[in-house]
């Protein structure tokens, strides 16, 4: 019996598109933060989850999953709100921080 012979990553890699390949990325972490913001709010007992920051900056793709994935773990109880000006929320939270 012949044993078959694993390809080599780069035919593998040679195989898909790039873009596929960041789309699939994009949908797996976007899936993992909401699933995980959903677990905090829950522990914590927090209906609206707000997001911001350089991933989710002007990203409507990753807003329709985060906002996919709250209203699928929560079966609607809990609502993902996104924020437009979040450039300052280090700042504040700097600030906030100092004794």
């Amino acid at each position: 019996r012949r044993r078959r012979q694993r390809p080599r990553e780069a035919d593998l890699a040679s195989q898909y598109n790039p873009l596929d390949i960041v789309t699939s990325l994009m949908f797996m972490i976007s899936n993992n933060i909401g699933q995980i913001a959903y677990l905090n709010a829950k522990l914590h007992g927090v209906h609206r989850i707000f997001f911001c920051g350089g991933f989710v900056q002007d990203n409507p793709y990753v807003w329709s999953r985060l906002t996919y994935a709250i209203n699928f773990w929560s079966k609607g109880e809990m609502q993902a709100l996104f924020l437009s000006h979040d450039g300052h929320l280090g700042a504040l939270g700097a600030l906030l921080s100092c004794d």
